[in-house]
């Protein structure tokens, strides 16, 4: 979970320099509604100072579902046996019924990702970007430079 100086900082970063800002993470029901979701609009807990801890603007560029299909990524299934796992899916099931975040139009590619992963009960860590090509260490930065320059982020 961000804390309120990361948060704060992104914030900072944000209006001051105005320059775009990316999260990079995984792709699996947790970071997207626990981690991003606070990066971006904060948290629940601190309703009345969200405003000056969240970065409205910054985009989610870590893995995505098309991701794992063009770069043949190591995905593997969500343990139905792991309780945390679960949780965090029953958690985005939830999300997408309940939470203003999720029903705003303007995250609907967040929404569709955690219909994804509720349907495909799959998971993908950014380390598999390592795997893309294991003798070329740059692989995962000339990724994520190809997905901001051609726009592939959420």
């Amino acid at each position: 979970m961000p804390s309120n100086a990361v948060r704060g900082w992104c914030k900072l970063i944000q209006d001051e320099l105005r320059v775009p800002l990316y999260f990079f993470g995984d792709l699996d029901a947790y970071t997207m509604q626990n981690i991003f979701r606070t990066l971006k609009a904060g948290s629940a807990a601190s309703l009345i100072r969200n405003s000056d801890y969240s970065a409205p603007e910054v985009r989610f560029l870590g893995v995505l579902p098309e991701d794992i299909k063009k770069y043949d990524l190591n995905d593997y299934p969500v343990k139905e046996t792991d309780a945390q796992e679960v949780r965090a899916l029953k958690k985005a099931e939830d999300a997408l019924k309940n939470d203003p975040f999720f029903q705003d139009k303007k995250n609907k590619g967040l929404s569709e990702i955690l219909h994804w992963l509720l349907k495909n009960k799959r998971r993908c860590e950014q380390q598999a970007f390592f795997s893309v090509d294991p003798r070329d260490p740059t692989m995962p930065e000339k990724i994520i430079i190809e997905k901001i320059k051609k726009g592939v982020y959420v």
